[in-house]
């Protein structure tokens, strides 16, 4: 999952294009999936999440401490960078750091009221891409399969809520590891979980970023156009994936 608070430009799938041979590319063997979860297999609703937004703060105004939903927004982007790092382990330190974000002493029960809040939420706010369970069901029939995500607390809830974590044989996820994509050692903890060597694997994930730290691992790539975030943090914007799909069900025509 990445810092979906945050505003992005979109980038159009037009922009960059394969040159890749698809044939020879099927022709391969591969043993492993690697995949992203964030804008490849979910997206967060802007409308679902304003409205998350919106009763944040006026949770926050019934305690006492009114706070623009711009602040609010700018508050919840930083904590989930920092979470999603490992450097908050529980819903209650998440919360209790944008409480300090938002300048609010540290509170006892409104972390709790907070936490219950993002629960009633979540599971509206993200929205599955088209045919993802199919989709994830061929592939875990042929593979193995890891989920790879950078995300913050709690994630895997939402994982399990949204049906997805059945797919996977290992889920590695930033805020548990303590680090992010492109760190190599989020590979590698994947590889290991699932016994696989790197040129056995493919990784699948909408940013290039991602895709960069793939390659260094000697994992083979494929770009999923559908996502906002293709070029951010990207180091080189001339980066050719291996493949690239429009969208997520169009990955079983090539594995």
């Amino acid at each position: 999952m990445k810092n979906y608070f945050a505003k992005k430009q979109k980038i159009k799938p037009s922009s960059i294009r394969s040159t890749v041979n698809t044939e020879a590319f099927g022709r391969l063997t591969y043993r492993g999936v690697l995949i992203d979860f964030g804008e490849t297999l979910a997206y967060v609703d802007e409308v679902a999440f304003r409205e998350y937004e919106k009763a944040l703060a006026v949770a926050l105004k019934k305690c006492g401490y009114k706070r623009r939903l711009r602040d609010v927004d700018c508050a919840l982007a930083s904590v989930y960078m920092e979470s999603s790092k490992g450097e908050l382990r529980t819903p209650a330190e998440f919360w209790n750091l944008m409480l300090a974000n938002l300048k609010i002493p540290e509170q006892s029960e409104l972390p709790e009221i907070l936490q219950a809040i993002r629960n009633n939420h979540e599971i509206t706010m993200w929205k599955l891409y088209d045919n993802v369970p199919a989709t994830l069901s061929i592939l875990h029939k042929k593979y193995k399969m890891a989920l790879v995500s950078n995300c913050a607390v709690g994630t895997d809830k939402l994982i399990n809520s949204l049906g997805l974590a059945g797919f996977f044989d290992c889920m590695i996820l930033s805020f548990q590891i303590g680090v992010r994509k492109p760190d190599k050692s989020m590979y590698l903890e994947a590889l290991r979980c699932l016994r696989l060597e790197a040129n056995e694997c493919v990784f699948i994930a909408d940013e290039i970023s991602d895709l960069e730290g793939a390659r260094e691992m000697e994992l083979k790539t494929v770009l999923v156009r559908q996502g906002s975030n293709t070029f951010q943090d990207a180091k080189d914007m001339n980066f050719k994936p291996d493949f690239q799909i429009d969208y997520i069900s169009e990955v079983t025509k090539i594995l």
